[in-house]
């Protein structure tokens, strides 16, 4: 649903926030990122949203966070005049009314040499625990391929 509505209506220029690692689980135990918490780790993120899909969960933390997160975006985009009031409400109803499958993780691919200048780190206190973590707030779709479950 999120690569859809910046697909659709942000002229495909993506905001992701992102990690080195997929899964942190399978890192040496030393390594930077190692056990990354849960909550940022796109592999856990991944497994969850795919049983949360699977089972038709109405209770989902994940899509309701989601649901919330891109709704006021929407919002905050329209105040800006960044897209027409017309096109809010168009987004707020996708939201409210996508089917399960719509809301199917999406994995990027990165390449990381595409982005490496625009690599923000995320501060510390914004982080989930001590691993890395990394915003691009303009991600082309030509920097990045995208992996399906």
């Amino acid at each position: 649903m999120k690569f859809r509505i910046q697909r659709d209506y942000r002229n495909d220029v993506h905001y992701v926030w992102c990690s080195e690692h997929f899964d942190s689980t399978k890192l040496d135990p030393y390594a930077p990122g190692f056990k990354t918490a849960s909550s940022a780790d796109p592999a856990n993120i991944y497994k969850r949203l795919v049983e949360d899909i699977a089972t038709k969960d109405l209770h989902s933390s994940k899509i309701a966070r989601q649901k919330t997160t891109l709704k006021k975006l929407a919002n905050d985009w329209a105040n800006a005049s960044e897209i027409t009031q017309k096109q809010q409400e168009e987004i707020v109803y996708l939201v409210d009314n996508a089917s399960f499958q719509e809301w199917r993780p999406l994995l990027f691919l990165i390449p990381l040499n595409l982005v490496a200048e625009r690599l923000e780190l995320v501060p510390i206190e914004r982080r989930a625990s001590g691993g890395k973590e990394y915003i691009i707030r303009d991600l082309q779709r030509s920097e990045f391929e995208i992996i399906e479950p």
